[in-house]
């Protein structure tokens, strides 16, 4: 059972996410906090298999905490889920360490997707971020 920690200062999207997640039979979230500070703390008690991370949290910075993510925890994956859909998201993403980039627009079974290949060490973006860094 792959473990999960949920970063995003939406409720409804934690509790989405984590009902989707924890429909499947090989992944669990393991813990699903509102902030960058809760999220650190939640690294450190839960020890998840990897961090699924707006970018936006509200007063906080999804990026910054990425960047801690990188500094403090090194290989732990990392997948950017967010509404911000522009490329240029994205570069600052994969700049800032992300494994993954997804937007929330496409939550269902492609996020389940993107979770599976980050966890098998592969880099994941959509074909539709994909497609829209290759024309910039």
């Amino acid at each position: 059972m792959r473990r999960i920690l949920i970063v995003d200062d939406h409720p409804l999207v934690r509790r989405g996410l984590t009902a989707l997640i924890d429909n499947e039979p090989d992944l669990t979230v393991c813990a699903a906090t509102a902030t960058r500070r809760a999220g650190l703390a939640a690294i450190a008690s839960s020890r998840p298999d990897l961090v699924v991370v707006d970018l936006s949290l509200g007063a906080d910075d999804g990026l910054a905490l990425l960047k801690d993510i990188r500094a403090l925890h090194g290989d732990l994956p990392v997948l950017v889920l967010t509404v911000h859909a522009a490329a240029v998201y994205a570069q600052q993403a994969f700049r800032a360490g992300a494994d993954g980039f997804v937007t929330k627009q496409e939550m269902g079974e492609t996020v389940l997707l993107a979770i599976r290949s980050v966890l098998e060490g592969e880099k994941y973006m959509s074909a539709e971020i994909r497609a829209t860094l290759v024309r910039e």
